[in-house]
């Protein structure tokens, strides 16, 4: 059932929306303020968000900022319905991400109208976004569109870059504009949002320069003396920041002292498998990263309890853009694994997958010390 959030702290017309959506098959979700909100919108993860703009603790801006600072939120519809309607009153809304605007009083046509639009406009991008990923799977069949290909995995990369951007610019804007209202603590997690953020930013371009010299040949192999297991935590921290609200990330380092490896393919090879154990990880489910020391091999092992993989779709999830066939509309290129593999391999390493659909998958990397 799709669920829509109501925040209004005028009580009487927050019931009658909430009757309405649910005399209309919605399940329908109340808070009295921009505060509870936020807490609910984080709770529940609805699939819109009907927002007053004048409210106690928190506006409707703030809590807009908040919505679109954070990745579990990012992409909700959002609709503002106030009784400030001049032209600047819209204008921020919009600047600030919203999607549309209900001035009061309104009626229940109009409002049905607006929910409508935007669960439908938000349907249509998602089978979109489907029918490329459909279209970019049948291409790799056929040799001669390769260029095409290519130029489509572009287009998802950059697709992609918009959750971090939006993250940074929120998060940012509610430094800048609610500091003085946070304690310590909620102004720090916005500082490692953006942080992270960026990091991730610099992840997938860099994804994206591996692929292209994995494909000429021209992958650089630099290993260094380095302190793997604190190059694991700070990868790994980056992860908390922007998940810690959806997932349960472990990090567990038995490792001591010092290993010969590249930085810069040990961050492609975790970050990849942490990335993909928690995109096909249910919400507040657990992500354990284990670092550890077996004879004379470094041993890195993810593991996660998400939907698992079958086992006939195992075998070629290590060649370019193959995903599994149970993914559903869970967002992807295919590109990951193929990354791992070859990062490892440059190391004299090996990686193993084990999983089993509906209880989970564990990736084991194995390289020489």
């Amino acid at each position: 059932m799709t669920k829509i959030l109501v925040i209004e702290d005028e009580v009487i017309l927050g019931g009658e929306v909430i009757e309405w959506l649910t005399l209309e098959g919605y399940e329908a979700i109340s808070a009295e303020d921009g505060r509870a909100g936020v807490e609910a919108a984080f709770r529940y993860l609805p699939d819109l968000i009907i927002c007053d703009i004048t409210m106690p603790r928190l506006n409707g801006h703030g809590v807009l900022l908040e919505m679109r600072s954070n990745l579990a939120t990012t992409d909700i519809p959002f609709v503002f319905v106030t009784a400030r309607a001049s032209y600047e009153d819209i204008r921020q809304g919009m600047d600030m991400g919203a999607d549309d605007y209900i001035t009061k009083p309104f009626t229940r046509r109009e409002l049905l109208g607006a929910v409508q639009t935007r669960l439908k406009k938000k349907a249509a991008f998602e089978h979109k976004f489907h029918e490329e990923v459909s279209q970019l799977q049948d291409a790799l069949e056929q040799e001669h569109e390769q260029r095409m290909l290519k130029a489509k995995v572009v287009a998802m990369f950059s697709h992609d870059f918009r959750n971090p951007l939006s993250i940074i610019v929120s998060s940012n804007s509610l430094l800048r504009d609610y500091s003085d209202r946070m304690d310590e603590k909620r102004r720090l997690m916005h500082f490692n949002r953006v942080e992270a953020a960026a990091h991730q930013l610099v992840q997938m371009l860099d994804d994206m320069l591996i692929v292209a010299q994995m494909e000429t040949g021209n992958l650089d192999f630099s290993p260094v003396s380095l302190n793997i297991g604190e190059l694991l935590e700070t990868i790994v921290s980056e992860f908390q920041a922007l998940h810690d609200e959806t997932h349960h990330i472990l990090y567990k380092n038995q490792l001591k002292g010092i290993v010969m490896a590249d930085p810069r393919l040990l961050h492609q090879i975790a970050a990849n498998l942490i990335s993909n154990a928690i995109k096909y990880s249910p919400k507040a489910s657990e992500v354990t990263i284990l670092l550890e020391r077996q004879q004379d091999q470094c041993i890195l092992k993810v593991q996660d309890r998400g939907i698992g993989i079958p086992e006939t779709d195992q075998t070629r999830l290590f060649s370019e853009f193959q995903r599994a066939s149970n993914v559903g509309e869970v967002r992807g290129t295919g590109l990951g694994l193929t990354i791992v593999k070859h990062a490892v391999a440059l190391h004299g390493g090996s990686v193993e997958l084990e999983s089993q659909t509906g209880v989970g998958t564990t990736v084991t990397v194995r390289i020489p010390l």
